[in-house]
């Protein structure tokens, strides 16, 4: 059974910004999350509950970072980006974070 998706308010925020063809991919990334959300990477040290995905669109990597809740079968997307940066601003997002992202950590 597929988990359901929901996305934090920065995560759409950052998603409207690419160009469409990136969020065609995004999207293709997404669902295939969604059929298994345990594909990704899991992180260690402070983002520890955090699993990232990595994808290709438009000869750049992107990353996707979620939250998975397997007790309501969820995910939780909390960020997706280029890689520069990435880990650093997703750990800032998520302890000094606004109200959605702070209450995603399990």
């Amino acid at each position: 059974m597929p988990y359901t998706g929901l996305a934090a308010p920065s995560y759409n925020k950052d998603r409207k910004r690419f160009a469409p063809a990136i969020i065609r991919r995004l999207d293709e990334v997404q669902a295939q999350i969604l059929q298994d959300p345990h594909r990704g990477d899991r992180k260690r040290g402070a983002l520890r509950h955090v699993w990232v995905e990595k994808f290709k669109a438009q000869n750049d990597q992107w990353l996707v970072a979620y939250i998975i809740d397997d007790k309501r079968d969820i995910v939780y997307f909390v960020a997706v980006g280029q890689h520069e940066n990435f880990y650093r601003d997703l750990q800032r997002r998520l302890t000094q974070g606004g109200r959605v992202e702070k209450s995603l950590e399990p």
